[in-house]
């Protein structure tokens, strides 16, 4: 490996890994998704030591089946993918209840940076957390897991629709636009018990 492994993409990581496991681009991997997949988990387990439990599993996935990933979509996307299936997996071996705990957090694509600034501006308040639990009740779990796909995570409208499984572009766009107009109603909420 002539160059460092922190010039290299995440799409030429994944093919050295999978053309044979390296701890140092396992390691790589791990410290660009680290926080990302952990906050994936944490969306559906709502629970701290559970999400690092899934976290960890998800890792032992990613890097035990990098060769699964075709590279049609960005590398992010197909970690975000085998994320999302092996919660839903894990939630689906549980009771009713822990269903109904789920809330997916996904991204969607910014298409007016004014949202894409709010979002941040939350995050870094530390609010963000409490507005996403708060969104739970009045969003559609895949309202929200489009919403959080786009303005946190970037994903575009059309990997949106591939993730989510839309049967086309409109579908994603209705759901992050549904999800931005309910998102909207919650920061003016928090902004008038804040003054």
């Amino acid at each position: 490996m002539s160059r460092d492994l922190q010039e290299w993409s995440d799409e030429e990581l994944a093919a050295a890994l999978a053309a044979g496991t390296d701890e140092a681009i396992c390691r790589e991997l791990y410290e660009r998704y680290r926080r990302r997949v952990y906050l994936w988990c944490h969306g559906y387990a709502h629970d701290l030591d559970e999400a690092v439990d899934l976290t960890q599993e998800v890792f032992i996935k990613i890097f035990t089946r990098s060769g699964d990933y075709a590279g049609r979509a960005r590398f992010s996307t197909w970690v975000y993918a085998v994320a999302r299936n092996h919660c839903l997996g894990r939630l689906a071996r549980r009771s009713e209840v822990w269903r109904q705990r789920l809330a997916p957090l996904d991204g969607v694509e910014v298409e007016d940076g004014r949202w894409a600034r709010e979002l941040r501006a939350a995050e870094v308040a530390g609010s963000l957390d409490r507005l996403l639990e708060r969104a739970r009740s009045s969003m559609a779990a895949d309202e929200l897991e489009a919403f959080v796909l786009h303005y946190r995570d970037g994903l575009t409208v059309g990997e949106i629709s591939r993730t989510l499984k839309c049967t086309n572009l409109t579908g994603a766009r209705t759901l992050i636009q549904n999800a931005r107009r309910k998102f909207r109603r919650l920061t003016a909420g928090e902004k008038r018990a804040e003054e």
